[in-house]
C-alpha cells in the first residue's frame, strides 16, 4: 500500500509542478543529492504527528539544519539540538541513535510542550521531499508530516 501511495501521489504532484516553473519539481532527497539540503537552515511551519495537526506557536521558533557528515541541527523552540542523519541511494532518512542532544533550559509550558513534539516528529520521519524553498519530511503512512521553509524565503 505504502509503494502505491508513492507511485500514485509522486507522479501526481510532478504533473502539478510541470505547470509552473521546471525548477519547482518536487525532487525525493538521496544520498546521492542531499548535498541540496546542507548549508540551509530550514523552520517549521507545520506538523502532523501520529495523525493530529499540532498547533503551531508564533513564539515558538523551530529550526532545522543539515550539515555535511550527517550531522544536524537546530532549535526545538527552547533548546538547541543536534544528532545524525543518513539517507539511502533510495531516499530512506535514517535517524541513528542516541537519538537528539539537546540543551538542558527550561521554558514556558506551551513551547516546552511543542519542542516534545517536534523532537518527537522528527526521528519518526524516513522520507524527505525538496520542493524549491520549501521542506517536507514524512514517515511512509504520512501520519507524521513536518513542512518547513527556507529561512529568508517567503
Amino acid at each position: 500500500m505504502k509503494v502505491l501511495t508513492w507511485m500514485v501521489l509522486l507522479p501526481a504532484a510532478l504533473l502539478v509542478a510541470c505547470q509552473s516553473s521546471p525548477k519547482e519539481i518536487p525532487v525525493i532527497v538521496t544520498s546521492e543529492n542531499v548535498v541540496k539540503l546542507q548549508g540551509r537552515q530550514w523552520e517549521l511551519k507545520s506538523m502532523t504527528l501520529d495523525s493530529r495537526d499540532i498547533v503551531m506557536d508564533i513564539e515558538a521558533n523551530l529550526t532545522l539544519a543539515f550539515g555535511p557528515n550527517g550531522k544536524v541541527t537546530g532549535y526545538a523552540a527552547v533548546n538547541r539540538f543536534n544528532g545524525t542523519y543518513s539517507f539511502s541511494p533510495d531516499g530512506k532518512l535514517s535517524w541513528p541513535s542516541p537519538g537528539f542532544v539537546t540543551t538542558r533550559k527550561a521554558g514556558p509550558p506551551e513551547l516546552m510542550e511543542k519542542e516534545r513534539a517536534y523532537l518527537r516528529a522528527l526521528p519518526q520521519t524516513d522520507r524527505a521531499i525538496l520542493r524549491n524553498h520549501m521542506l517536507l519530511l514524512q514517515n511512509d503512512g504520512e501520519s507524521t508530516i513536518l513542512t518547513f521553509l527556507e529561512a529568508g524565503s517567503s
